[in-house]
């Protein structure tokens, strides 16, 4: 009996089983885009007690705000790719959030405008990667599209931020106003806009067909600032702040109902200088494979070849 087997296959020789050696560079390009949300450990709001440094168990969860992001992957390895990375996120810290004596009573409420660009390397420690059949044929059985791994994040990170406080007339930048005496006698070094920071995380990405992916990913950004909420160190004189920098300036150095007025005297704490501030991102990401492309529009060709 003669039978006849319809076999398909890429025109350029695609491989079609992640055994094969070369085949993650079919994969090695990719852009993405997407949305997530955003958290910080600073010194503002928190536990009903003084904070757990480094601790997530510190995070008011009800301040996660959103953010956004885009980038590009190049896999470098089989098991190591390379990310550069954008994102825009919003932070916000309230001290109205705890019932701790000291941090309601300082009364400070901040959110941070942050952009962050991020070089970053994959360690992949799991994969399930194939080229699946190209067409629907009916009594035709074939792999399907995978594209999954799970990897390991970290690198390192650039970022500017905008700390801001809230007023009668929107929010104010805090950053000129100096408001833990920066730059007076005494006082500390003003802040600078832009820091760095060492991203740790970790991530899922599944695939959808040939060109299409999501991602899941979370991360972790320690960084070498204090101030991603204008809160670092000890209470300067109010009224010397007024006299520098205006009534604007005194006001967010020390917006308390002044009924404990010790509380807020020069030298006492306002935030604890020895730990530096860190945030989170949660990202859903949708990815594009952009190795290999379509050709004149349409789907890579599918070639028929007959055996007897």
């Amino acid at each position: 009996m003669v039978g006849v087997v319809v076999l398909g296959s890429l025109s350029n020789a695609q491989p079609s089983n992640f055994t094969t050696s070369d085949y993650w560079k079919y994969q090695r390009k990719e852009i993405l885009f997407g949305v997530g949300a955003t958290n910080f450990l600073g010194d503002l709001g928190g536990l009903n007690k003084i904070g757990s440094d480094y601790s997530p168990k510190d995070l008011e969860w009800v301040v996660t705000r959103p953010s956004g992001h885009f980038g590009f992957r190049y896999r470098l390895k089989p098991w190591l790719c390379t990310k550069s990375l954008f994102q825009y996120g919003l932070m916000k810290g309230d001290d109205a959030l705890t019932n701790e004596p000291a941090r309601h009573y300082r009364n400070l409420t901040v959110r941070t405008h942050i952009i962050e660009f991020s070089q970053q390397f994959e360690l992949i420690l799991y994969n399930s990667e194939s080229f699946g059949k190209r067409y629907s044929i009916k009594g035709l059985k074939g792999m399907r599209n995978k594209n999954t791994l799970v990897y390991l994040m970290s690198g390192f990170s650039v970022f500017g931020y905008i700390p801001q406080g809230p007023g009668d007339g929107g929010w104010t930048n805090l950053r000129p106003l100096h408001t833990e005496g920066q730059g007076l006698p005494g006082g500390p070094a003003a802040y600078k806009f832009v820091n760095y920071g060492i991203p740790f995380g970790v991530g899922c990405k599944i695939g959808l067909d040939r060109f299409w992916r999501i991602s899941f990913e979370l991360s972790y950004t320690k960084t070498f600032t204090d101030y991603l909420d204008d809160v670092s160190s000890v209470y300067y004189d109010k009224d010397a702040i007024n006299a520098a920098y205006g009534s604007t300036a005194s006001y967010f150095a020390d917006p308390s109902s002044g009924e404990f007025s010790t509380w807020t005297a020069p030298g006492q704490m306002r935030g604890d200088s020895k730990q530096k501030d860190a945030y989170f991102f949660f990202n859903v990401s949708l990815i594009r494979n952009v190795t290999y492309k379509r050709q004149g529009g349409q789907k890579l060709k599918f070639q028929y070849r007959p055996k007897f």
